[in-house]
């Protein structure tokens, strides 16, 4: 394939013009800032049946400071009320390196994270460790000796594959490629990696992906630019070969988007579109079984203060937003949570029912 992927229904204008919020959408405030962690952004999340679990980005004053940590909080009530905040992954003596973001993956055998490891800087990515929380202490811990993928950093929750590997999007070689990396079935000890691109992308090339059976769409944050539009890639045959990665028909702010399958079978898209950079997250779905193209989409936060739901107002986020960015989402019990951060000082949830998103 060599041919841009058209990741929007043709027959159908974008945006459309009675674009609406998801019907049934219930927000609820995950994290705040605080004196001693001001900086918060690249939330993830898990759900193994019963707990619901948070993560985040969390520093004293700057991004990519090397006090820089992941931390999170839980919640067994889907959202409603949370655990007090705790350590994810910690930092490091030599007070240079850091750990950021950190995508879980909560399986029959735990709930594990794939860490990513930085030197001090925003494009100083040197790899990826797995954690995993101990089942009698329910605290998180590093369970590979150092890094499984050196190089790569993880930038969404892996999804399994028809073929039974884990297949998990993200950027490699000091944040200047797309790439995927692959495990080696249920190991998550063992990855190979698989790069979209040869030439080196001038941003920041973070990389999410839909996966139907064994064929992957790749989605990649675009470069900056005035009228930037999304980058795609395919791959049919489970991650081994993607097509050529290149600009789409869909406009897509300069921000990590994030991809997925719902239990119905229509693959989503969540990301940063609106006439003002990341004030608006917007969600797509394909047809059920569809890879692409997104045929439907819904507002799912976002806007100026008189446009904001009345279920944000209501948890005290009345002043102009801005900069709602860095979806991630699981689907549970026939609700897709999204966790997203506002400002890149606050983590938010927003709970869709999957049944309004057809």
């Amino acid at each position: 394939m060599t041919n841009a992927i058209p990741l929007w229904d043709k027959a159908k204008p974008f945006p459309p013009s009675d674009t609406t919020i998801v019907p049934g959408i219930r927000y609820s405030l995950v994290h705040r800032q605080t004196p001693d962690f001001e900086f918060l952004h690249e939330p993830r999340l898990a759900h193994d049946g019963k707990t619901l679990y948070v993560n985040f980005s969390n520093a004293p004053k700057l991004e990519s400071e090397p006090a820089q940590v992941m931390r999170g909080r839980r919640s067994t009530d889907g959202g409603k009320t949370w655990s007090a905040i705790e350590v994810v992954a910690g930092g490091f003596a030599d007070g240079k390196r850091r750990h950021e973001t950190a995508p879980l993956l909560a399986r029959e055998d735990g709930v594990w994270a794939l860490v990513g490891r930085y030197d001090f800087g925003s494009k100083s990515a040197l790899g990826m460790e797995i954690w995993r929380e101990h089942p009698a202490t329910k605290q998180f811990a590093p369970v590979s000796d150092g890094m499984v993928a050196p190089d790569f950093i993880p930038f969404v929750l892996p999804q399994r594959l028809a073929n039974g590997n884990w297949i998990v999007g993200g950027h490699l070689q000091k944040v200047t490629r797309a790439a995927v990396a692959i495990s080696d079935g249920d190991d998550l000890l063992r990855w190979r990696i698989v790069p979209l691109q040869d030439d080196i992308h001038p941003g920041f090339p973070e990389t999410t992906l839909a996966v139907q059976g064994n064929d992957v769409l790749a989605v990649v944050r675009p470069e900056k630019s005035p009228n930037s539009m999304a980058l795609a890639s395919v791959s049919r045959d489970g991650g081994n070969s993607f097509s050529k990665l290149l600009p789409t028909d869909l406009p897509m702010e300069e921000s990590k988007p994030f991809a997925g399958t719902l239990s119905n079978g229509r693959s989503y898209l969540i990301w940063n579109h609106g006439k003002e950079r990341r004030n608006e997250l917007w969600i797509a779905v394909t047809k059920p079984g569809a890879l692409y193209p997104f045929e439907k989409v819904w507002r799912l936060v976002g806007g100026p203060a008189e446009a904001l739901p009345a279920g944000l107002a209501e948890i005290g986020e009345t002043a102009p937003a801005h900069n709602w960015a860095y979806p991630e989402a699981v689907e549970h019990d026939g609700t897709l949570y999204v966790v997203f951060s506002l400002n890149k000082r606050h983590c938010y949830m927003a709970a869709v029912p999957v049944a309004a998103l057809t």
